[in-house]
């Protein structure tokens, strides 16, 4: 059985994907490996992710002065990374197969994985100025909603390309996976607040 790990070459030229598809171009599409063995070896994202995602963790539960011990701080978000990253590809294999664009379903989640790296090499280290309290106030607002906004817009760009659908849909879908992401964090923080017992 071959590794689900990407190896370097691909990484590199994934990532350089996702770099053209960042400055509107389509020909980004061209440097993903859209074979089923590409499509695990997509998810390598989340392990690249994952240093600045848990350094992120660390300053919040550091300046938030949370009595939750940090065994449990941190299994409890662990376990939501992992949800994070399987929920929207689950969800979107029935959407896809619903709306009859399921011959495009590797290509999309191959892209939209890796397109996540440079998302959040992006967003996480603003948010973890903020957390450090770094940024804050008026100018730390107008950063964040401006990186929101072209998080979004990059999201929606590579949701268009890969499925090849209209604008107006593409817009769904983003929207479905904001809406996701929110209901996970929703769950997470409702599971840090249950009591422990015992």
């Amino acid at each position: 059985m071959a590794s689900i790990a990407a190896p370097l070459s691909e990484i590199i030229s994934s990532l350089y994907g996702t770099l053209r598809l960042a400055r509107g171009d389509t020909g980004g599409m061209n440097f993903f490996n859209i074979s089923p063995e590409g499509f695990w070896r997509s998810f390598t994202a989340a392990v690249l992710i994952a240093p600045l995602f848990f350094i992120l963790l660390s300053v919040r539960y550091l300046v938030s002065d949370s009595d939750i011990p940090l065994a449990r701080y941190t299994s409890i978000h662990a376990i939501s990374y992992i949800i994070g990253w399987v929920a929207f590809p689950l969800l979107f294999f029935h959407l896809a197969d619903i709306l009859g664009i399921g011959q495009r379903f590797i290509r999309f989640i191959v892209s939209y994985n890796w397109a996540s790296v440079l998302q959040n090499i992006v967003y996480l280290p603003f948010a973890l100025l903020v957390e450090a309290q770094v940024l804050q106030g008026p100018v730390a607002n107008f950063i964040g909603i401006l990186l929101l906004g072209l998080v979004f817009f990059y999201i929606w760009f590579v949701t268009r390309t890969a499925l090849e659908i209209s604008n107006f849909l593409a817009i769904g879908f983003v929207v479905i996976d904001f809406m996701l992401s929110v209901f996970i964090n929703s769950v997470t923080q409702g599971m840090l607040r249950i009591p422990q017992t015992g």
